[in-house]
């Protein structure tokens, strides 16, 4: 019994390194808050800028792990290798598929365990991941999706080392609003985000609506997008919002809106469930591995007409939106932090 405690509290040294892309409260290195006990080491990462940096990078990504490799990346497993002098325990690059280089080539295997977290879409990795042989020597695998499962068992990665770990999300922070929103008989659609975003569907589901006066669309997207909803007098467009007023954008929607040309993970999606917003998306890639029937309604890859009718059934019935806001909650606390951790726990504990 004592060794399988020990085993269960062996040390664990997580790496992250964050590119100032997602909230403070969002993301997947709020995991390490939910890992009591654990060492964490962060690096900020950023596109190199400069002659020295660029063809730094470009040097480094001829013969690192992952072509999405950055100075950042360098500083955190440089720290990481000299932490590995006095640590036993396990390893766990969060984002692996850009910031693993070398560090699965210098760790001590009889002392660390490796573990990797990917997050992108399958259709990245035969560019991105430059060596994947190498994946067979990490002692555990972490997925965002069954959808990445395939690519990993093609080259050759036991199943026993591939886990499918869904995201996590803050439903502390991103929470309904305390006081009902008081109508004023607008439907109010939300989108938010930008990566693998399909804003050219989106805007034809702005178009075929744009006649429905009690209809607006809130789309909170990258300031480069804005010029694409220009001249559509159902849409208003955010940029750069804080983590309290993108709060105060969820909980003043009526739904959630989102189309993507890819998907695992999906940070707007769970904190949309998070603050009890009902869901119309498009069954695409893990998406459905996130919602469940009674909080979303998905429709099939690229029909604009299709998400068109369920956001107008959704607008037509108040009693299914309530319904459906209740079972979007339920859905994130399955998925809040503290049940991810302990998930992510049992994998530490399988290869210790």
């Amino acid at each position: 019994m004592a060794k399988a405690h020990a085993a269960v509290d062996s040390p664990v040294l997580m790496l992250t390194a964050s590119d100032g892309s997602h909230a403070t409260r969002s993301g997947y290195a709020m995991l390490a808050d939910y890992m009591a006990g654990a060492e964490c080491l962060h690096a900020r990462r950023a596109e190199p800028k400069g002659l020295l940096p660029r063809v730094l990078v470009k040097l480094l990504s001829r013969t690192t792990f992952t072509r999405w490799y950055r100075l950042g990346s360098a500083s955190l497993e440089w720290r990481a290798w000299r932490r590995f002098r006095d640590f036993e325990g396990v390893v766990h690059v969060m984002w692996a598929d850009r910031d693993l280089g070398f560090l699965d080539l210098v760790r001590n295997r009889r002392r660390h365990r490796l573990c990797g977290t990917f997050h992108s879409c399958p259709d990245t990795f035969p560019d991105n991941l430059q060596f994947p042989r190498r994946l067979r020597t990490l002692d555990a695998i972490i997925l965002m999706s069954s959808v990445q499962r395939g690519y990993f068992e093609a080259h050759g990665v036991p199943a026993e080392k591939i886990h499918v770990v869904l995201h996590g999300v803050d439903t502390k922070f991103f929470s309904p609003a305390p006081v009902p929103k008081v109508g004023d008989g607008t439907f109010e659609v939300l989108s938010v985000g930008n990566y693998r975003r399909n804003f050219l569907l989106l805007k034809k589901v702005c178009e075929r609506m744009e006649g429905r006066r009690s209809v607006r669309f809130k789309i909170v997207a990258p300031r480069r997008w804005h010029e694409t909803f220009a001249g559509l007098n159902n849409v208003q467009t955010m940029s750069d919002l804080s983590d309290e007023q993108l709060l105060g954008s969820y909980r003043e929607a009526d739904c959630f809106l989102l189309t993507v040309d890819a998907s695992t993970a999906n940070n707007a999606l769970l904190e949309a469930l998070a603050c009890g917003l009902p869901v119309v998306a498009e069954a695409v890639d893990g998406i459905p591995e996130y919602v469940s029937p009674e909080c979303a309604k998905l429709v099939a890859r690229g029909s604009d007409s299709d998400l068109v009718q369920a956001l107008l059934s959704l607008m037509s019935d108040a009693g299914e939106r309530q319904r459906m806001a209740a079972a979007a909650r339920q859905r994130a606390e399955q998925l809040d932090w503290a049940n991810v951790a302990e998930r992510t726990r049992e994998v530490y504990r399988r290869i210790v």
